[in-house]
């Protein structure tokens, strides 16, 4: 018992000494241990202390070695000078002090010996490493050498001295600098794996290239939501391109037309994560023979889950089920792109795969690849579309049938012939909500019976933003707040429509631990529609994607903004979140507290 104390009072004692509490919540704290019996961790959190600072602080007691916050730490610049910008930033080192032949560097990984070595090599110095947090030794890097992630890029490559950069080609091309060299400069190649690496870390879903006359944007999808990233100097910009285009197998001299291509990146860095990457090039008019390009991360991690994962709540959850354990019929999946369709398609392929089902998918392309399942890319180049696809895998005798997506009547009178000889079909539609698949089949032209006898249930979904648990602030609202949420915005109130006493629901904040973003991750916010007698009498009739949605509200489906609700009153995400994804709906919140 003494040993487990001692273990636990060792972890505040690291807290005290890295000045991170105070002397007073030091004793307060450690007296809370040995009266109660709970865990450091724990009653350090409940004095708000960061989850991230206190798995270093853990890291500091089991490895035997301190820690640091960098935050108002100015090293001599003959300390600085010991270790480059580009070598810390690439190896996410800070040196700190030069004791004699004696340099205490912060490290993310202490136990890193060949790191250690190469430091010592470089520097010729014995090295002390200390731990410090990975965003602290960001920020540092670019306030101590006084430099952003654009200075760090060019560094080591000889530029036009004086020169504009205004036109790449002119730039390029008029003071001798041959492209393809460029692209092949170590810096270069380093400075793209750290994007890449930089975006994987912060759990990025787009990495966007966008050229313009005067600068090269660099921006990253954060849960959904665009994000400026530091400048490289634009003169690079068709060098970062070509080694791109290196990367993922396209071919470099080509300008004037789209290309697609993939890159596949174990990364160690990031808990050596496996992860592809799809890679689109587009030129276009900003600057002369410029490319956009978008690299879609395809992180391997990121579809390791089944349903209950998903957001889904309890009896939304229930219905899901339900239709997926049909023998046949069609399954669809609807909502915007990037609202995360085929995650929810692969973990019901998941849920349903056994070693009695043989499921084949068709896919354009083929995003992740499942283990035990059969998975097809169509290429519309030659011909072999989803609806020649459906064709030929039929005579492969599947159980169950994934198709990426319904397109247009071919693929759907395919899909629907798939369904109707006993196979179960998951697909997807681009509509905005459940009860608008069955219209827009329909507007297909699709024969309105077809849809009824086949369809089998619907799922719509957004993914909100999940408001940060380490920063946000839990609020009672009042009805001016919600009625937006509730309504047509004009500042009626439902009838019947209270707020419940005690109702707290979050609001962000933004702290170090999301970025100062005030969200962090994202949840599913979902529409399920089962198809009842009711609601294919109505798709016979042809009646309005409006008609259909007032009778399915009546017959218990949740609506996309009242799932929205239920995600905000758990403390999952921000009322402002739901507002933004969804439109309006009329409900009595109260209800669904």
């Amino acid at each position: 018992m003494q040993q487990t104390l001692n273990t636990e009072t060792s972890l505040v004692e690291v807290m005290r000494q890295a000045s991170l509490i105070s002397e007073q919540d030091y004793t307060d704290i450690v007296a809370e241990i040995k009266q109660t019996g709970a865990s450091a961790a724990a009653v350090l959190t409940q004095h708000g202390v960061p989850a991230n600072i206190l798995a270093l602080a853990t890291k500091s007691v089991e490895y035997g070695t301190p820690f640091i916050q960098l935050e108002g730490i100015a090293p001599e610049p003959d300390v600085l000078e010991k270790v480059s910008p580009g070598f810390a930033y690439r190896n996410k080192i800070v040196p700190l002090a030069l004791t004699d032949d004696q340099l205490t560097v912060a490290m993310v990984d202490v136990l890193d010996v060949v790191l250690i070595d190469e430091i010592e090599l470089i520097t010729n110095c014995r090295i002390t490493p200390v731990l410090a947090d990975e965003i602290d030794i960001d920020e540092a890097i670019v306030r101590l050498y006084g430099r952003t992630a654009e200075s760090l890029l060019s560094a080591g490559i000889k530029g036009p001295v004086g020169a504009t950069t205004t036109l790449e080609r002119e730039t390029i091309d008029d003071f001798g600098i041959d492209e393809k060299d460029l692209s092949q400069d170590p810096t270069v190649i380093h400075a793209v794996d750290q994007m890449i690496i930089d975006a994987v870390r912060i759990g990025a879903s787009d990495i966007h290239i966008e050229p313009y006359p005067t600068q090269l944007k660099i921006r990253f999808r954060v849960d959904g939501v665009l994000e400026d990233q530091p400048q490289p100097p634009a003169y690079l910009q068709s060098a970062i391109t070509s080694r791109i285009k290196i990367m993922a197998g396209m071919d470099v001299a080509e300008r004037r037309r789209p290309q697609d291509g993939k890159i596949s990146r174990q990364i160690g860095s990031v808990g050596n994560r496996q992860i592809d990457l799809r890679v689109s090039t587009v030129p276009t008019v900003a600057t002369l023979h410029g490319e956009s390009v978008v690299l879609r991360i395809l992180d391997r991690q990121s579809i390791d889950f089944g349903l209950e994962e998903l957001g889904l709540t309890e009896d939304n959850l229930h219905l899901f089920q339900r239709m997926i354990r049909k023998p046949y019929g069609i399954i669809l999946a609807t909502g915007p792109t990037g609202s995360g369709k085929t995650t929810s398609l692969y973990a019901c392929l998941k849920e349903i795969n056994s070693p009695d089902v043989k499921i084949i998918t068709l896919e354009d392309p083929v995003e992740y690849e499942l283990e035990g399942i059969n998975q097809i890319q169509v290429n519309p180049d030659i011909g072999f579309t989803f609806a020649q696809g459906l064709r030929h895998i039929l005579r492969q005798d599947p159980d169950k049938v994934l198709v990426g997506e319904i397109r247009d009547y071919e693929t759907a009178e395919m899909a629907i012939h798939t369904s109707l000889t006993g196979h179960l079909v998951f697909s997807t539609l681009h509509t905005n909500d459940a009860p608008g698949a069955i219209t827009r089949l329909i507007d297909m032209n699709v024969e309105p019976y077809l849809v009824a006898s086949t369809v089998e249930g619907v799922i719509a979904q957004r993914l909100a933003r999940r408001v940060c648990q380490a920063c946000c602030e839990m609020y009672s609202p009042n009805m001016q707040e919600l009625v937006g949420l509730m309504g047509n915005g004009n500042g009626f109130a439902i009838p019947g429509s209270s707020i419940p006493e005690n109702l707290k629901i979050p609001r962000a904040v933004g702290c170090k631990e999301c970025r100062g973003r005030g969200y962090k991750g994202r949840i599913g916010i979902f529409e399920v529609l089962l198809m009842t007698d009711e609601i294919r009498a109505m798709a016979l009739k042809q009646a309005s994607t409006s008609e259909i949605r007032r009778l399915a509200v009546q017959m218990g489906m949740k609506g996309l903004r009242e799932d929205g609700w239920r995600k905000v009153a758990a403390g999952l995400t921000t009322v402002d979140e739901v507002i933004r994804l969804t439109q309006e709906e009329d409900f009595d919140f109260a209800e669904v507290v």
